[in-house]
């Protein structure tokens, strides 16, 4: 469920008065407990699904405009399954287009699309010594007609490529590795992470 609901549509700006730790409290209360003000932390837990895009630029609007240091890096906190590639790749274009950093930092666990956002964060990219992470390739369960099923699938290799050619891009190892490491469920402790450059830091 969204946390832009009807509940926090209903909140007068008029409520919302800028004085000191009162005003990022009124704000915090708001978006739940997916917004640190005070650290610059935003958390991203769950399925990525088609809510999550939004939901994601709407706290992080929030928290560039009314953070304490403006100039500091944002830390994306993830704890997820993984989820959509669409929404995976539109969270990564995002945060590339912040005039900020945005550490990527994974506790718990970061398993396919989360692994990848993870993976390409545009700060520092952690990992706490005792989290997972799984690469795989795409999913799909189809049925219908031969033709419909042949373009969905040159578009999922299409797809699919473009992660290859992406964590190439920001690891140790090139595209054909990874394309064989991703026939399967590939999970990696953080150290292994480390050793490939997908992450920079064991915290």
């Amino acid at each position: 469920m969204s946390i832009y609901n009807e509940k926090e549509k209903k909140i007068k700006q008029e409520e919302i008065k800028p004085i000191g730790s009162e005003f990022y409290e009124s704000l915090h209360n708001q978006l739940g407990t997916l917004v640190d003000y005070n650290d610059s932390i935003i958390f991203l837990d769950g399925e990525i699904t088609d809510h999550t895009l939004t939901d994601l630029i709407i706290r992080m609007r929030s928290l560039l405009q009314n953070r304490k240091d403006s100039t500091a890096p944002v830390n994306l906190m993830l704890n997820s399954p993984g989820g959509d590639v669409h929404e995976m790749f539109a969270i990564i274009d995002y945060i590339e287009s912040l005039d900020v950093k945005v550490n990527t930092i994974c506790r718990g666990k970061a398993f396919s699309a989360a692994a990848v956002i993870l993976t390409c964060g545009t700060g520092s990219r952690m990992m706490s010594k005792r989290s997972t992470l799984m690469f795989h390739q795409s999913s799909s369960f189809l049925g219908g007609k031969m033709s419909d099923i042949t373009a969905y699938l040159d578009n999922v290799k299409n797809l699919e490529k473009h992660v290859y050619d992406l964590l190439s891009e920001k690891t140790n190892k090139d595209a054909n590795w990874w394309k064989e490491q991703m026939r399967s469920d590939a999970f990696l402790t953080a150290l292994e992470a480390k050793e490939l450059g997908i992450i920079d830091e064991i915290i």
